[in-house]
C-alpha cells in the first residue's frame, strides 16, 4: 500500500478500507470452509452407514441357517472334512522291503490302516503292493504271475511263509519251545511276538508255556505263586528277577 503524499486522515481511511476488504475475504473463506466441512461430514456419515449395513449382511450370512449360499453348518462340515482329510493324510503306511525284517508288524499296521480308512477287501492287496520294495516287491511280481490276483488273507499267508520267521508254520509249537536266555523283559517280548500269531489260544496254555520257558531260578518261584493269568505270570517273573 503506497502511503507517500497522504495525510493522516487519508492514511487511516485507506487502512480502514484495506482491513474491511480483508475482513470480507476472511468471512468468505470461513463460509467456504464451513461448506467443505459440512460436505465432508456428510460423506463420512454415508461411509459409516454403508459399513454398518455391510457388517450386518455379513453376519446374517454367517448365522442365518435360512440364508442363501454357504451356511455356518456347511462351513462346519467343510472344516470337519478338512480336518479329517488332514488327519488321514498324516497316517503312515510304511514300506516293507523283505530284507531281514519280520513282516508281522507291517501286516498289523496295514490292517489298522484299512480299518481306519474303510478300505474294501478287493483294494487291500493292491494298496499294500504299492508299499512293497526291493526283495518283497520282486517276490510279489513273481508270485502273482503264477497265482493271479490275491485276496488279503492269501497275500498275508504267502508273505509270512516267504519272509516270516522259521517258526511261522507252527507258532504254537515254537511258543512251547521258547526259552529265556537273557532277561525276563526280552523273553516276554519274544513270547508276545509268537503268541500274537496264533488266535484263540487258551489262557492256561499261555501261562504254562510262559512259565516253562523261564530260567530255573525264576521259574520255580513263579510256580510257587501259582499265577492264574499270563499278565500275572509276567508280573511275578519281573518281581522275582528284581
Amino acid at each position: 500500500m503506497d502511503t507517500r503524499g497522504k495525510t493522516n486522515a487519508e492514511f487511516r481511511a485507506k487502512i480502514t478500507e484495506t482491513l474491511g476488504r480483508h475482513d470480507a475475504n476472511f468471512d468468505e473463506l470461513n463460509h467456504n470452509f464451513n461448506r467443505v466441512n459440512d460436505a465432508l461430514q456428510g460423506v463420512m456419515a454415508e461411509l459409516q452407514a454403508m459399513r454398518i449395513t455391510h457388517s450386518h449382511r455379513s453376519s446374517e450370512r454367517e448365522v442365518n441357517p435360512f440364508a442363501g449360499g454357504s451356511t455356518s453348518h456347511d462351513r462346519s462340515s467343510a472344516t470337519f472334512n478338512a480336518d479329517r482329510n488332514h488327519t488321514t493324510l498324516k497316517l503312515n503306511f510304511s514300506t516293507y522291503s523283505g530284507e531281514g525284517e519280520d513282516p508281522t508288524g507291517w501286516i498289523f499296521k496295514a490292517e489298522q490302516y484299512f480299518e481306519f480308512q474303510n478300505i474294501d477287501a478287493p483294494r487291500q492287496v493292491q494298496l499294500a503292493s504299492f508299499h512293497l520294495s526291493s526283495v518283497a516287491l520282486q517276490w510279489y511280481h513273481w508270485y502273482t504271475k503264477s497265482k493271479g490276483q490275491l485276496r488279503w488273507n492269501e497275500f498275508v499267508s504267502a508273505l509270512l511263509h516267504r519272509f516270516g520267521p522259521t517258526g511261522y508254520d507252527d507258532p504254537s509249537e515254537a511258543l512251547s519251545r521258547l526259552k529265556q536266555t537273557t532277561t525276563v523283559n526280552a523273553y516276554q517280548e519274544a513270547f508276545e511276538k509268537l503268541s500274537h500269531k496264533v488266535d484263540d489260544l487258551p489262557e492256561n496254555f499261555l501261562v504254562g508255556c510262559f512259565i516253562a520257558g523261564l530260567k530255573d531260578e525264576i521259574r520255580l518261584d513263579v510256580q510257587v505263586k501259582q499265577p492264574k493269568t499270563l499278565s500275572e505270570s509276567i508280573s511275578v517273573a519281573h518281581l522275582i528277577e528284581e
